[in-house]
C-alpha cells in the first residue's frame, strides 16, 4: 500500500537529475535503488531545495534509503509531534508575589554583572534592534497588541503573505494572524515588545509552525530573506521543537524491548542512572525539516532555538551518551521510527543544525547569592550554547491567555493581556532579542560570530553540578553544558535610557 513520504537529498548532488529519474517509467537509471515505475509526486514542494513527497509503498521506501544521494526518507510527521516549549506558573516577580505592573526580570538580570537580590528597578539600554527583522516562528502573534508600537505609535508587526512575497505557489493557512498566539505573543514580548523586550523598534514577523506544511516555516523565510535588498538581517525565534514520549506512557503504545547506554545493552527498565528522567524527550532526526533548517541557515539567517523542556541531556556528535538509545516494540513516534529502529534519547531535538543557537531556562530562584542555576525542568548538556532566564517570565499574551492563574491586564490598557509563564520558550526569545541588538551594530555577523560573542561576553556564574556529565538525577545540573549564562555588555545604570 502506498502512502506519502517526505524524500530528502544531501545538499551537493545533482537535484533535478534525481527527481527525472524518480518521475520516469525507465528501468535506466543511474542508481538501482529508484523504483522502476513512474513514481507520483504528491508534495512538490516548491519552496524547498531538497525535500519533495513521494507516493511509495513501505518496501520502494526502504531501498530508496540506500540511495547516496538520498539523506532521508520519512513519512510526514504527524503536527501531535510538535510541542511549544512552555510550562506554566503563577508567580508574577522573580522572588514572590501575583499583583503590580512587573516586567520580564530577564532585561535586567542580562545587563547587569553578578547576581542582584532583590532586583533594581531601572533597566538602562541604548540599543533597541532598529534595522533587523525578528521572525517569531511560533503559534502566531497576536495582531493589535499594544507591545508592537514603535516610539511613534505605529505597529511594528508586518502581517506577510509569505507565499506571495516569495513568490511560491500556496496558500496562507486560514488563522495565521488575527487574535491568535497565546504562546507566540508572548514569545514575541520577550524579544522585542516596548515593555518586555529587548529590541524594542525592531520589525516583527509571524509565521505558524503549526499550521505550515513541514519545512515551509524554513524555507519561505529563507526565500523571503534571499529576495531583501536592503541589508537588514534576519534572526529567527523558533521556541517548540518535536517530541514524544517513552513506550507504555501518554499516547505511545508498546513496550521497551532494548536500553543501550553508552554501548551496552542495560535491559528495558527505564531508569535515571541511564538518563531516562521523564516521560517524554526530544525526537532527533526529522530530518526534512532539519535540512530545510540547515539550509535556512546556511542562507545567513540565524537561529535561535528553544532546547526544550523534558529534563534531559543533549550531548552532541561524538559524546558519551550521544548514541544512547532504546528500541520500542511498535512502531514509534506516529510511526516516525519504525519497529526495532534505534530511537535516540539524548541527542538535540529537530529543528537543528549546526549553526543553531541552542538555549537552556535559567531558574527564578537561586542557589546562593552569586550563582544561578537551571530550572529543573529544562535541557541540559553539551550541545548547549547559552543559559539564559526563562521561568517567571512576564510578557505579552492573546485575549485568550494561559488562565486566570497566570493572566492578568496590560497596565496601559485592560483591553489586553500579559502573563507570566516559565520554559526554555521564555530563555530563548531573551537570546533572540539580546542577538538581535547585536545585529543592530553588526549586520552583518554570522551564526558562528553571534555565538562567539555570545560566548565571550557570557558570565561563569551557573550551578556545574558534579561536573561528570552523568549526573542525571539532579535536575538542576549543567551536565556538560558550557558555563555560560547570557549578558549584554553594551547596557549599563550610566547609559543613557531609550524610550
Amino acid at each position: 500500500m502506498e502512502k506519502e513520504y517526505l524524500v530528502t537529498l544531501h545538499k551537493n548532488c545533482d537535484h533535478d537529475e534525481f527527481w527525472h529519474e524518480m518521475e520516469s517509467d525507465t528501468t535506466a537509471h543511474d542508481c538501482g535503488c529508484i523504483p522502476d515505475r513512474t513514481i507520483d509526486c504528491c508534495n512538490r514542494k516548491p519552496a524547498s531545495i531538497r525535500t519533495t513527497g513521494y507516493m511509495l509503498n513501505d518496501s520502494e521506501a526502504q531501498e530508496l534509503r540506500n540511495d547516496p544521494r538520498v539523506m532521508g526518507v520519512e513519512i510526514e510527521p504527524g503536527n501531535e509531534l510538535k510541542s511549544i516549549f512552555a510550562s506554566q506558573s503563577g508567580n508574577y516577580s522573580r522572588a514572590s508575589g501575583k499583583s503590580g505592573s512587573f516586567v520580564n526580570w530577564g532585561l535586567r538580570r542580562c545587563s547587569i554583572s553578578g547576581v542582584e537580590l532583590p532586583s533594581g528597578n531601572v533597566f538602562p539600554h541604548n540599543l533597541d534592534g532598529a534595522g533587523v527583522d525578528i521572525v517569531i516562528q511560533d503559534d502566531g502573534v497576536m495582531r493589535g497588541h499594544p507591545e508592537w508600537r514603535d516610539r511613534n505609535g505605529i505597529s511594528r508587526l508586518v502581517e506577510h503573505d509569505w507565499y506571495a512575497v516569495t513568490g511560491t505557489p500556496g496558500t496562507m493557512p486560514s488563522g495565521h494572524y488575527g487574535d491568535v498566539g497565546a504562546h507566540g505573543t508572548h514569545v514575541a514580548g520577550i524579544a522585542a515588545g516596548k515593555t518586555y523586550g529587548w529590541a524594542k523598534e525592531a520589525a516583527i514577523y509571524s509565521i505558524r509552525f503549526d499550521l505550515m506544511p513541514t519545512g515551509d516555516e524554513m524555507d519561505l523565510i529563507r526565500l523571503w530573506h534571499q529576495q531583501k535588498t536592503n541589508g537588514r538581517p534576519t534572526i529567527v525565534n523558533a521556541s517548540w521543537g518535536y517530541r514524544w514520549h517513552y513506550p507504555g506512557l501518554n499516547s505511545q503504545d508498546g513496550t521497551t524491548t532494548e536500553i543501550n547506554y553508552r554501548g551496552v545493552n542495560v535491559g528495558t527498565v527505564r531508569s535515571t542512572n541511564y538518563g531516562n528522567v521523564n516521560s517524554s524527550h526530544n525526537i532527533s532526526g526529522i530530518i526534512a525539516v532539519d535540512a530545510a533548517l540547515e539550509d535556512l541557515t546556511d542562507a545567513g539567517v540565524i537561529f535561535v532555538k528553544a532546547a526544550g523542556n523534558y529534563k534531559h541531556k543533549q550531548d552532541v556528535l561524538g559524546g558519551a551518551d550521544y548514541d544512547n538509545y532504546y528500541k520500542c516494540s511498535t512502531s514509534w513516534g506516529l510511526g516516525a521510527v519504525a519497529i526495532g529502529d534505534p530511537i535516540y534519547y539524548h541527542r538535540p531535538g529537530s529543528p537543528i543544525s549546526n549553526d543553531s543557537i541552542v538555549v537552556a531556562n535559567v531558574s527564578n530562584v537561586t542557589p546562593g547569592s552569586s550563582q544561578e542555576q537551571l530550572a529543573s525542568n529544562s535541557e541540559k548538556g553539551p550541545r548547549i550554547d547559552i543559559c539564559a532566564p526563562g521561568s517567571q517570565i512576564t510578557s505579552a499574551t492573546n485575549s485568550t491567555g494561559f488562565g486566570y492563574l497566570y493572566d492578568n491586564y496590560y497596565p496601559s490598557d485592560s483591553n489586553f493581556n500579559i502573563s507570566r509563564i516559565s520554559g526554555t520558550s521564555m530563555a530563548s526569545p531573551q537570546v533572540c532579542g539580546i542577538l538581535a541588538c547585536f545585529l543592530q551594530i553588526n549586520p552583518t555577523a554570522t551564526a558562528q560570530q553571534c555565538k562567539d560573542w555570545l560566548n565571550a561576553n557570557s558570565q561563569a556564574i551557573m550551578r556545574v553540578g558534579t561536573g561528570t556529565g552523568d549526573d542525571y538525577a539532579d535536575s538542576n545540573s549543567l551536565q556538560g553544558a558550557p558555563n555560560r549564562f547570557a549578558f549584554q555588555p553594551f547596557n549599563a545604570d550610566t547609559v543613557i535610557t531609550i524610550g
